[in-house]
């Protein structure tokens, strides 16, 4: 039809043509593969047996189980699931990593939706946003790179249907379908077709009468509420929709607003408002049909853009590296029994607090027991990792260039954004008694690891039984899990060159399969150093900014924040910096002046260091700013020298592998232009490939050392120039061993480099 003209062609990005699949449908779809699989080799068994006139044995002799748990482990490792249409092909990248740095980044990878797409050439109008994801997407929230459009987030008030079990068909009999089988052949062009699902299952003379019924009984709870109607008056036909996998959005329906009455004091729970008809789900195909406009438009945003201060005064970029970047590296309290979970590395704030502002998101997203609007308490406080800082816009002797920092130093040492970090080692132990069974060992039968040496690190922190002491200090290179084959072969864990901690707890524990393993838990704490990465709600990185910083990244929502919080922390009443709807600016000035501030936040100030009054004032206030889990002690990446690359030679990019930092050209234009010729010789020269050649002054090429007789019977190593078979007029030179490579890789190929060499 669309080639004919009859109709507009589908757009493959518009959600209405999209379904999402969940969790729930990937198992099941999974599932049935592998019972299928299972049932197909049950039926050889048992054909193979009747065929050869065996005695026939019980069922469960023929059902291998382990197909199906081995295929559902396959898949959770491997992360290849089977395709939802092709037989014979597999979807990758299904399985994601749920992260816990704290609680918002918790519910956001939750809540995330990723388009399977392949990134050899470009997407197309598949990375830009679609209209279709107004209400339903967050167009803020999506990464950097490659996945940039691909990844996005359900906005807050989003839900994603799941499959209606009830039959339909039944009920839309009494709202006036004809089934197809009632309806004479010659009237059927002259009524309206109603599809199930894209199911033709009826026809219907009336298509208003049968939506509006329809409708009525979704209200009235008759039918399930995420049933989705649409009534497209141009193609004469009803499509209703019972499959899983839609976005649906809450709405208000204003003609059954007047069935409440807000009495003082009284408050609604989100499902009596379902009940009461006052709220239904509607989905991207109904929305069409209906006549929406904008009420609470704040509710349209992904949950860590709501809660982002002043929003719509930030450049959009610094509230897309807030929302899907630094929310969700804060540093935070993500659980309230750290003791007892087994993560691989978690993070910890000693004392988290609360902003002191407030957004009407940070509300809605409370539980049924909390109280909107309370003046002095909050929903979620754990979706706000961070502290309050009294920060101020000055520009400090230069020290905060760029994103630099400077931090009171007798804050640091009071406990401000001192953080605590667990890494937890685990190995499967298996305690062997007597000589070990049937196999013997090749060390003693009693291994007391306390004082056996171990090649791979010090074990001097380890109990007889291969496990640390409980307060013990261990650096890199210790041992953390003593651990012994049968065979006599040493299988312990050792820490990096880059892990340390003390000895928080020791467990010993088993699996559902039986298995025992063990668990050795590293704390350290970590308080604020050169490199550390802070971040405020708006993308800012300096606890005393530089003014400079405000024009160019376009963040006055920082300095309507400031303004705010000290307003709020002298009682102000007007808490709320809820994008789009915060009050005007004369608001916030008025509750500094009223409680005897300046009205526009500045503040007189004296030198630290010298103890005089500076001349100018300077702009001051209370900011939330976060701790991201960045830090110098995990990145930092420099060395003197260490291993190479054994064909170039120069040293190894991996910090595993005691590797360091490529020394750039920006880097190196730096040192240019400072003049440190010296440093620039040491750095790119004398610390990175350094190498010496042998030049023929005659012939201007690279020559050989080979190894020449003498008198004898002796053999020393001299350079030789093959070309004119001379030893002769050769000089050595200093020079990177890359030249020298690209001097070896040009010579196969047939070209000749010549080198004209004076002596100094």
């Amino acid at each position: 039809m669309a080639l004919s003209g009859k109709r507009k062609c589908d757009k493959k990005d518009d959600f209405r043509n999209k379904r999402l699949d969940l969790a729930g449908e990937l198992l099941g779809r999974e599932l049935r593969v592998h019972i299928r699989h299972a049932e197909r080799l049950m039926v050889k068994a048992l054909q193979r047996d009747l065929n050869s006139d065996c005695e026939l044995q019980e069922l469960d002799r023929y059902l291998d189980v382990s197909i199906i748990t081995n295929g559902l482990n396959r898949a959770f490792s491997t992360g290849s699931w089977c395709h939802p249409s092709k037989r014979n092909e597999r979807c990758t990248g299904i399985v994601r990593t749920l992260r816990r740095t704290n609680p918002l980044q918790m519910i956001t990878d939750l809540r995330k939706t990723h388009q399977l797409f392949a990134y050899a050439g470009k997407a197309g109008d598949t990375r830009y946003p679609n209209p279709s994801y107004w209400g339903k997407l967050c167009f803020m929230s999506t990464p950097d790179g490659e996945q940039c459009g691909l990844e996005k987030n359900l906005a807050v008030t989003a839900i994603v249907s799941s499959r209606v079990a009830q039959p339909l068909i039944d009920r839309f009999v009494p709202c006036g379908m004809n089934k197809l089988d009632e309806i004479p052949t010659e009237e059927v062009r002259k009524m309206d077709k109603i599809f199930l699902n894209g199911d033709w299952v009826g026809s219907c003379t009336d298509p208003a009468s049968f939506v509006l019924r329809l409708r009525f009984m979704r209200r009235s709870g008759l039918i399930d509420r995420q049933v989705e109607i649409k009534w497209d008056k141009h193609q004469r036909e009803v499509r209703v929709f019972s499959d899983a996998g839609r976005i649906l959005r809450p709405l208000l329906v204003v003609e059954n607003l007047n069935k409440i009455r807000i009495q003082k004091g009284g408050s609604y729970s989100f499902q009596s408002l379902i009940q009461q008809e006052i709220i239904e789900f509607i989905g991207l195909e109904e929305e069409e049909d209906i006549q929406s406009a904008w009420g609470i438009r704040h509710l349209f945003g992904r949950l860590s853009c709501g809660i982002i201060p002043f929003a719509n005064h930030t450049f959009a970029r610094r509230v897309l590296f807030q929302s899907a970047k630094h929310s969700q590296q804060a540093i935070g309290y993500f659980t309230t029994n750290p003791h007892y979970r087994v993560d691989t590395l978690s993070h910890q704030l000693y004392y988290p607090q609360r902003p002191l502002f407030k957004t009407v998101i940070a509300d809605c997203i409370g539980g049924s027991e909390y109280a909107y609007g309370r003046k002095d308490d909050f929903a979620r406080p754990e979706f706000f990792n961070g502290q309050n800082a009294i920060v101020a816009v000055n520009v400090h002797q230069g020290f905060n260039q760029e994103d630099s920092l400077v931090i009171n130093r007798a804050s640091l040492e009071r406990g401000m954004f001192r953080t605590e970090h667990f890494r937890n080692y685990k190995a499967e132990v298996q305690n062997k008694g007597g000589s070990g069974g049937n196999k013997r060992l090749k060390m003693k039968d009693k291994i007391d690891f306390g004082k056996m040496q171990s090649k791979r690190g010090r074990v001097d922190k380890l109990d007889n039984d291969g496990l640390p002491y409980v307060g013990s200090s261990l650096q890199s290179g210790d041992i953390v899990i003593g651990k012994v084959s049968e065979s006599g072969e040493d299988h312990s864990i050792k820490l990096k060159h880059t892990e340390k901690g003390m000895v928080q707890r020791v467990l010993l524990s088993a699996n559902d399969e039986g298995k025992n393993f063990a668990v050795v838990t590293l704390r350290q704490v970590r308080s604020p150093c050169l490199g550390d990465k802070f971040s405020s709600m708006h993308g800012q990185k300096g606890v005393i900014v530089n003014p400079h910083a405000f024009p160019t990244r376009q963040t006055p929502g920082q300095l309507l924040e400031a303004a705010l919080g000290k307003g709020i922390a002298l009682g102000g009443t007007m808490r709320y910096a809820t994008p789009f709807t915060t009050a005007s600016f004369d608001v916030i000035t008025d509750q500094l002046h009223k409680a005897g501030f300046s009205r526009w936040g500045t503040e007189s100030v004296l030198n630290g260091r010298t103890g005089e009054r500076m001349q100018s004032l300077i702009f001051m206030g209370p900011t939330f700013y976060q701790r991201l889990i960045h830090m110098a002690e995990d990145k930092v990446k420099f060395r003197n020298t260490g291993p190479v690359h054994p064909l170039t030679r120069q040293p190894v990019a991996d910090r595993k592998r005691f590797g360091g930092v490529k020394f750039g050209e920006m880097e190196r234009d730096c040192l240019l232009a400072h003049g440190a010729a010296a440093n620039l010789h040491e750095q790119l020269f004398m610390l990175s490939d350094f190498s010496q050649m042998h030049i023929c002054q005659t012939c201007e090429r690279v020559v050989s050392v080979v190894m020449m007789p003498l008198p004898g019977g002796k053999k020393i190593r001299v350079p030789y120039c093959g070309f004119c078979r001379s030893s002769e007029n050769i000089v050595r030179i200093n020079g990177p061993y890359g030249a020298k490579l690209l001097y070896q890789e040009l010579f196969s190929m047939g070209i000749c480099l010549r080198f004209q060499t004076e002596v100094c």
